[in-house]
């Protein structure tokens, strides 16, 4: 067996090791980018991540282990049909992901960027931030992601509310959880929405126009999940009349964000680049994650974070 490595974030040589390690007698192999495709003609599985025109001329290749969560660019329909076993890092960046929102949802409830900029002004202007405590957190997409957030916001002292398309476990902080089609009553009742569904044909566009009209006029909203299931056009023109007040966003419909994009100008947002997932103990994570899975797929167990690719994600247990 072959397993060939590739990542742009890359791996921390200890634990290449440790995949080395894993692999025994079968052969790790780590290309340059411009050796991706020749290395990928007999390799049997590929773990890390790449866009997919690497993955359909690989005949021989039966497993992708990818480090990313979401698959709206790599499980393209020639992917999908190779019947590839497929299974993706859920879960595993959850951590740093919500570390990012939580930064987000307060810089914007406390008002930081207001008051960084009055700093660099050097300029004292106190005024009276928003509270989180009593108030309510909407999440959509009750995942590894939006339940960690949900803690979070338990001991913050929030009111937790929450739809998705399945009927996971319910944690004791969530108040409620109901299906996507009550999506337009949470957003109603949401002083803080957050984001943090799986990227779908079904999740395009989820939050639009008609979603964003329902907001609070005190709301924030937060969106670490993908680009393009927040209506960015409806967003801009929102927080530029001020009706809601202020919102964060890890991920944008286009990557990089052009210069030109009128996201950047804004007001009352925060934008980070794509980055809510990026830790320093990225590396450690997926290779502990693929070894054990390593581990099962050469003893035909089942695999963990199965995707489901007629949905592109793997299916909660209920």
């Amino acid at each position: 067996m072959k397993i060939v490595v590739f990542d742009p974030i890359g791996f921390k040589d200890e634990h290449l090791a440790m995949l080395i390690d894993a692999a025994g007698d079968h052969t790790v192999v780590l290309p340059a980018e411009q050796d991706l495709v020749s290395e990928m003609a007999d390799a049997e599985v590929f773990i890390g991540y790449h866009t997919p025109e690497i993955f359909t001329p690989a005949p021989k290749l039966k497993w992708i282990q990818t480090a990313a969560a979401g698959l709206d660019m790599m499980l393209t329909p020639e992917v999908i049909k190779r019947g590839l076993i497929v299974t993706n890092a859920s879960g595993l960046h959850a951590a740093p992901v919500v570390e990012t929102a939580w930064a987000l949802t307060l810089a914007v409830s406390r008002h930081l960027k207001t008051f960084h900029q009055d700093q660099n002004e050097h300029q004292w202007n106190p005024f009276i931030p928003d509270d989180l405590d009593g108030r309510t957190v909407g999440i959509v997409g009750l995942g590894g992601i939006g339940r960690r957030y949900a803690r979070v916001a338990a001991a913050f002292g929030m009111r937790v509310i929450a739809v998705d398309r399945h009927s996971p476990p319910k944690p004791d902080e969530v108040e409620s959880l109901q299906g996507l089609d009550k999506l337009n009553d949470l957003v109603a009742a949401a002083d803080v929405l957050l984001v943090s569904c799986p990227a779908t044909a079904e999740t395009q566009g989820l939050i639009g126009p008609e979603q964003i009209g329902l907001l609070k006029p005190t709301a924030i909203l937060i969106n670490i999940a993908r680009g393009g299931i927040v209506d960015e056009p409806a967003l801009i023109e929102c927080l530029t009349e001020g009706r809601i007040m202020g919102a964060g966003l890890d991920v944008t419909a286009v990557e990089p964000l052009p210069e030109d994009d009128p996201l950047w100008e804004t007001p009352r947002l925060i934008i980070t680049p794509h980055i809510a997932g990026w830790s320093g103990d990225r590396s450690k994570r997926l290779v502990e994650f693929f070894c054990d899975n390593l581990h099962r797929y050469r003893s035909g167990e089942p695999l963990r974070n199965l995707v489901d690719q007629s949905r592109g994600y793997p299916v909660p247990a209920t």
